[in-house]
């Protein structure tokens, strides 16, 4: 059987990184991995290292920036024209911010939404018409328990993957048609360079969020600081996952014929999807805020 083609955005690090590398060293090769990322000269070369004799072999690394069309449509046409499909987009690409929502630059919102929401936008438009035309594809978007459950922290990157989780259940349902499944992969905590950055603990990383603020009312700050950290649980959870876990999740995903349209990588994201979609008035989501 031919290996699937499976394009990637946001390889340099990070979850992308670990999704691509995973593939790519398949011993059953039933992959070929195009790794793509915004920057190739300064970007590639811990890729390059990790893949070592996957490197132009199963793994490929091209450049490509989710927010400019001009990239998305000269790397998406060169793979096409290569390998004549396009079997998987992974969607990984992906900024997070933690500035205070009400600061009047908006510069935050606009450039996470462009990454994280218009650049999944871009591409999917790109390499649908691809997968319809061959009447078969997988697209996975990977977005977060973020994505389903608002929290009092990091506003811009919650909006972000709330559009991208409506955008995805929107186009969902015509794309099956075609036998185009669109899912989203939803993790919880997940030990990336990002969260290194903090010391792989989520408190600090709470602290570190509120310490990047500016210009928010003292009074502000202090009621969203108490309802964070008197229940941290009820933030994302206490299960921190490795990349390599939802690396094989999305693997197993890609195998599966007739994927579903959700998958939370662990436990705890379960339990929040389960309390999420049971109670339709969003009373109980936000009287576990409120009574802290």
């Amino acid at each position: 059987m031919a290996a699937q083609i499976v394009v990637i955005t946001g390889c340099s690090k990070g979850i992308g990184q670990g999704i691509a590398l995973t593939l790519a060293k398949d011993p059953q090769r039933r992959f070929k991995v195009y790794a793509t990322m915004r920057n190739i000269a300064t970007n590639q070369d811990d890729t390059k290292t990790k893949a070592g004799i996957y490197y132009d072999d199963t793994l490929f690394i091209r450049e490509l920036d989710v927010t400019k069309q001009e990239t998305i449509d000269k790397t998406t046409n060169e793979i096409f024209e290569t390998e004549g499909r396009i079997d998987v987009l992974v969607n990984n690409a992906g900024l997070a911010n933690a500035d205070w929502w009400q600061n009047p630059a908006m510069d935050a919102f606009y450039d996470v939404m462009d990454v994280n929401y218009f650049g999944c936008v871009r591409m999917t438009k790109a390499i649908a018409p691809i997968m319809k035309a061959q009447r078969s594809g997988k697209i996975l978007q990977i977005s977060s328990v973020l994505g389903f459950k608002a929290i009092p922290l990091c506003q811009q990157y919650v909006s972000s993957k709330f559009a991208l989780e409506g955008f995805s259940e929107s186009i969902a349902p015509p794309l099956r048609k075609f036998n185009v499944w669109v899912s989203l992969i939803e993790p919880g905590v997940v030990v990336t360079p990002m969260l290194h950055l903090f010391g792989n603990d989520t408190v600090r990383a709470q602290q570190a969020i509120f310490d990047s603020w500016t210009n928010c009312p003292e009074e502000e700050a202090t009621i969203t600081k108490k309802m964070v950290t008197q229940n941290p649980d009820v933030v994302l959870g206490t299960e921190i996952q490795s990349i390599d876990d939802i690396a094989k999740l999305v693997e197993d995903v890609i195998l599966t014929p007739k994927p579903d349209f959700r998958y939370q990588t662990s436990e705890a994201v379960k339990e929040f999807a389960r309390q999420r979609f049971v109670d339709p008035s969003g009373n109980k989501i936000m009287n576990s805020w409120l009574k802290q």
